[in-house]
């Protein structure tokens, strides 16, 4: 019957921690809220469906891995660029009002419970933060001037790290008082020397080790979680409660090293993480002794209303002192201070930690911060937009522009937004094409815009329209379908008017732009073999509705030509292609060169294909060519998306391209990204024809640009079927 309960117990708190966390996702509200709430709801209080008791001794284990989990997620994500470029007023909040929040609370415990200092201090240590996942839904709700999001953002992203090191310090300093340990100050250093110690050596290592390409990338992730772990126990072995410090310290290290992996890992460390947060929150809620609340009286309460109404308010005062914000924008900043998942995972575990050690009163760590957390995250968090409307703060709905595409055309389309005022951020996965956007002056994300997260990019708060430019349509036709959730202004997408997808499947958003321009053939990341213009309307006869890209009325842009004529001034941005009839429009492909291959490793494949074509033209030199394409494969993917890759270069000597095609018989990574490879399309063009070498560029991205045309390569049964495949999809 134990191990029934046990195994329900587990098992039902992480189902029920990932739906209610996808719940609140849904809802766009805080997760903590929904999570306590459906914690309770699920534990002895009510339903009984989890019963943390049943762990035992095991539920110390399982939070203090967990939050050791999270603590190091957030040091690897640990934004340190955005502490150098913060404003002033957020470095005063991060350093003045930190110690304001800190030293007032510890004060205010000590006035109205007569806890000895040192548990006070550790109390208030838990409070200093306001966790990015509750701000975040509350800014994308409100819509407040760009100022106040800015600083309630950062605060948010940068104010963790500042109080969970003041939170494990704390810890250590109290469970070296509180343990009874004569020298007090030497058994701190001991805890504070091991962890930062351990913590440091763990994250050179795990540097040194990835580097090195010992793991294999499959096993990458995992390899680093059970490190974590290790590092955790091996520091908590050494000398107890110095576990959690010392993954922090892993995390900060590893994070700061840009390690090449380091993006997979996060990608990994994120999703773990966030099913790590339903479980112990759900764990933690239906733990909760909903008696020791009422156990301290109105002082409790008390507390939490002098921390919202007196202790934030003298935070941000002080902290704004030479700031140029108005009064009401300071009033709005001083009512909104949610705090969040660090704050209660790390007061619940601290609380277990004490229970341990039987040091009295440790229950009111969790009875507090979980009266901090529902104060402010439900009366602050609920009122934020009629307190924000009343104090004048609230901003209407954005009208800036997300770009999805960073290939020319794209950056072309941005700077003719921007021109006339309109906020604009690029987003692609391509590194290159986004460096050369961010070279022209453009705000650009090297980000997945069908899995980007607005709440987290403070670039995107201005942005409330959507222009989805890719060359694959049904790529546009799910981007505006998921935004269409996200952002309230206009969407749209390049969709050419041949396409045959099947219009009554409803899953389309938006509105089709540019049909009779057959983009696909020059919407890639190297294209520039088209030019675009700006025409005036005083400069003579309108041009031609088809060519038009954007059209500024006067007053605003908006895609395509006009429905109607205006009377105030217009401007357009139009198309005009280049290529030249004499370019040909076939592939130099061939039965010879479109083969199956079992290999596993990419720079293995590029060299064996090189080495191929090498045999059929001697004047190449393979060695030299894998050189240069793969030192650019290092710095710039060729991978374009969906499993392909085209990695290509000029080869001076050669009078004719040359094209080798070959589909893997199991799916390798690329090095720079870890998405997968299925199909290589390498191309060598003659050195000195820019014009051919992009055309062959634009016909392959043709070749592979519908979910369709991608299958039917991928399902071929034969090299020959294959080839006849791609001369097929070459005429679409």
């Amino acid at each position: 019957m134990h191990t029934n309960e046990l195994l329900t117990t587990f098992a039902t708190a992480a189902a029920a921690g990932v739906c209610l966390f996808s719940l609140a996702n849904y809802l766009r509200i805080s997760a903590i809220v929904v999570l306590l709430i459906g914690g309770v709801v699920v534990g002895p209080e009510c339903l009984s469906l989890v019963n943390p008791k049943a762990l035992g001794d095991g539920l110390g284990t399982i939070i203090s891995l967990s939050v050791a989990i999270i603590l190091f997620e957030g040091g690897l994500t640990l934004d340190l660029k955005g502490y150098r470029t913060v404003s002033k007023e957020i470095w005063r909040i991060l350093t003045i009002g930190v110690f304001v929040t800190w030293l007032g609370t510890t004060v205010l415990l000590w006035l109205l419970f007569d806890f000895e200092l040192a548990f006070c201090a550790l109390a208030a240590s838990l409070i200093i933060v306001t966790g990015p996942t509750v701000i975040g839904p509350l800014l994308h709700r409100i819509r407040v001037k760009p100022k106040l999001h800015h600083i309630l953002h950062w605060e948010g992203v940068l104010i963790d790290p500042v109080g969970v090191f003041i939170a494990l310090l704390s810890f250590e300093f109290y469970a070296s008082v509180g343990g009874g340990h004569q020298l007090v100050l030497v058994d701190f250093l001991k805890r504070f020397a091991t962890g930062v110690a351990l913590g440091f050596v763990f994250g050179i290592l795990l540097d040194f080790v990835l580097r090195r390409e010992w793991i294999r990338k499959n096993h990458t992730n995992i390899f680093v979680l059970a490190m974590a772990m290790l590092n955790f126990c091996i520091a908590d072995q050494v000398i107890s409660e110095s576990g959690l410090l010392s993954v922090t310290i892993a995390g900060l290290v590893l994070g700061s090293r840009t390690t090449p992996q380091l993006r997979s890992i996060i990608q990994y460390k994120v999703e773990l993480k966030d099913f790590l947060i339903g479980l112990l929150f759900v764990l933690l809620a239906a733990n909760l002794d909903l008696g020791s609340f009422f156990e301290f009286g109105w002082q409790l309460a008390a507390a939490v209303v002098v921390i919202m109404l007196v202790i934030r308010p003298i935070n941000i005062f002080a902290s704004m002192r030479t700031s140029p914000l108005t009064l009401n924008e300071k009033a709005f900043l001083s009512w909104i201070a949610p705090r969040g998942i660090v704050a209660a995972s790390m007061a619940s575990v601290f609380t277990l930690e004490l229970k341990h050690e039987q040091i009295p009163n440790a229950i009111f760590l969790e009875s507090f911060t979980y009266s901090v957390i529902v104060g402010t995250v439900i009366i602050q968090g609920f009122t934020a937009g009629t307190v924000g409307r009343w104090l004048g703060v609230v901003q209407p709905a954005p009208t800036g522009w997300i770009v999805v595409g960073a290939h020319s055309i794209g950056r072309q389309t941005a700077k003719f937004l921007a021109k006339h005022g309109a906020t604009v951020v690029i987003v692609d996965t391509n590194a290159r094409a986004i460096k050369l956007a961010r070279r022209e002056g453009l705000t650009a994300l090297t980000e997945d815009a069908m899995l980007l997260d607005p709440d987290e990019h403070v670039e995107l708060y201005g942005c409330g329209n959507l222009l989805a430019l890719t060359s694959n349509v049904e790529l546009n036709q799910m981007l505006t379908r998921r935004w269409s959730d996200m952002i309230e202004g206009s969407l749209y997408r390049w969709e050419k008017s041949s396409s045959d997808l099947d219009e009554n499947l409803h899953l389309h958003a938006g509105q089709k732009i540019w049909q009779t321009l057959q983009l696909n053939r020059w919407i890639h990341a190297e294209s520039d073999s088209y030019e675009v213009s700006i025409q005036q309307a005083d400069e003579g006869t309108p041009p031609d509705p088809d060519t038009v890209l954007l059209t500024f009325d006067g007053k605003a842009v908006v895609p395509g030509a006009p429905q109607e004529t205006s009377s105030g001034h217009q401007e357009w941005l139009v198309f005009h292609t280049t290529f030249h009839d004499s370019l040909g429009d076939a592939l130099p492909i061939s039965t010879a060169n479109v083969t199956f291959s079992s290999q596993t490793d990419l720079k293995a494949l590029y060299h064996e294909m090189l080495e191929t074509l090498q045999r059929q033209n001697p004047i190449l030199d393979s060695d030299a060519l894998f050189g240069e394409m793969w030192e650019r494969e290092q710095e710039y993917t060729s991978l374009v998306g969906h499993g392909i890759a085209i990695p290509h270069v000029q080869v001076t000597g050669i009078a004719d391209s040359m094209l080798k095609v070959v589909r893997l018989q199991e799916t390798t990574t690329c090095p720079l990204t870890d998405n997968p490879v299925e199909i290589v399309f390498m191309l060598l063009s003659p050195a000195g024809n820019p014009d051919k070498h992009l055309h062959h560029l634009s016909s392959i991205a043709h070749v592979v640009s519908t979910q369709k045309q991608r299958d039917s390569l991928l399902t071929a049964t034969s090299e020959a079927e294959l080839f006849h495949v791609i001369k097929s999809c070459q005429t679409l």
